[in-house]
């Protein structure tokens, strides 16, 4: 190659990385740079990082398996999608009243939740050519408080001056919420999230009524059930309640987590016998379990079901990997279901 070839793709490579560096996404308003919060493309957000005044903060981030929380927690997938859809569709209404001002900025400084948006980039990007990715920092803005009526929140872009009322076209109300640094607002509440295909082995044990309690197995052909109380094979099973049991372990969630709770009363339901153990294990070795206990009547269920039930007849506490959780019988009765469930018609009990 002649060195006026080597001078020209040199001097093209150069137009290029000029022009990848003044060609931008055109975010911002009329309003200026200043007010330009969202990013539209979030397909390609690999990291957002918030923290508030106290130090308390939550660092999302993509992986191959999902959005991760903290670096090593699965991250809940509906509530990232809509911080997502939130910072896509930010939009200016208004920059604050001179008049204000300085009282809308004294109060961010002591309230405002730092927000740091990264995304993937390129050094060049001429129509379909993309060359040179590197992550970018997309956006960082400061979220303040709601406005008097509630239809607005105040926002200030980093290095700017001046700061603005950000809402969301067509939504009433005010978008600060979306932008809490409690984890526990952002933490999965899956539990088991398993496809049929992965499981290897469950086994349900009711202490209560050891009658009820089994073990499936997967074999190199079908499966196995086998009666914990007596350690016997059911000579037969149905399939469609088989696979139908199977399948309900891909979306299993908990109401809430009850991080508050007193270590002393943790003890104490840890005492009680439980009600459920539910163990399953994967194809490639790793175990799942939760153990439910019973949780005492609310005060309202009296007034829902005409008398007072000794336990509550719509929640459980839950056990597992070392926290207390609140779960529901709506979700749980399908995995804890009786061996009788599985047995063909000619086989069931009377």
């Amino acid at each position: 190659m002649n060195k006026n070839k080597v001078f020209l793709i040199i001097v093209l490579v150069l137009i290029a990385v000029a022009t990848g560096f003044v060609i931008t996404d055109k975010t911002t308003t009329l309003f200026g740079e200043d007010s330009g919060f969202a990013v539209k493309d979030t397909a390609n957000i690999v990291k957002i990082f918030m923290v508030d005044k106290n130090n308390q903060s939550v660092l999302f981030e993509r992986t191959d398996k999902g959005w991760l929380l903290n670096k090593d927690q699965k991250a809940h997938e509906k509530n990232i999608a809509m911080l997502l859809n939130t910072i896509k569709n930010l939009e200016v209404k208004y920059p604050v009243p001179q008049k204000s001002h300085n009282n809308i900025v004294k109060a961010m400084a002591g309230t405002a939740v730092k927000v740091e948006v990264y995304a993937n980039d390129y050094y060049i990007k001429m129509g379909s050519l993309k060359l040179f990715q590197h992550v970018n920092k997309a956006s960082v803005f400061y979220v303040g408080s709601a406005t008097q009526d509630n239809q607005g929140t105040y926002m200030l872009k980093e290095g700017a001056d001046r700061p603005y009322v950000v809402t969301i076209p067509g939504f009433r109300g005010f978008v600060a919420a979306r932008f809490t640094t409690q984890p526990k607002d952002w933490l999965s509440h899956e539990i088991f999230k398993i496809p049929y295909q992965q499981i290897a082995e469950i086994y349900v044990e009711t202490p209560e009524q050891p009658a009820k309690s089994f073990q499936i197995r997967k074999l190199d052909t079908g499966y196995e059930i086998m009666a914990l109380a007596n350690r016997q094979i059911l000579p037969g099973y149905d399939t469609v309640a088989l696979f139908t049991f199977l399948d309900s372990f891909k979306n299993v969630n908990y109401e809430a987590l009850l991080d508050d709770m007193p270590q002393a009363k943790i003890d104490s339901i840890l005492g009680n016998q439980p009600v459920h153990i539910i163990k399953v294990t994967k194809t490639d070795g790793t175990v799942n379990e939760i153990k439910t206990y019973r949780m005492f009547s609310r005060y309202d269920q009296e007034e829902i079901y005409g008398y007072k039930p000794a336990y509550d007849l719509d929640r459980m506490y839950g056990w597992h990997n070392n926290q207390m959780l609140m779960i529901q019988y709506f979700v749980f009765d399908k995995i804890t279901r009786p061996i009788d469930f599985f047995l063909s018609a000619g086989l069931k009990t009377e």
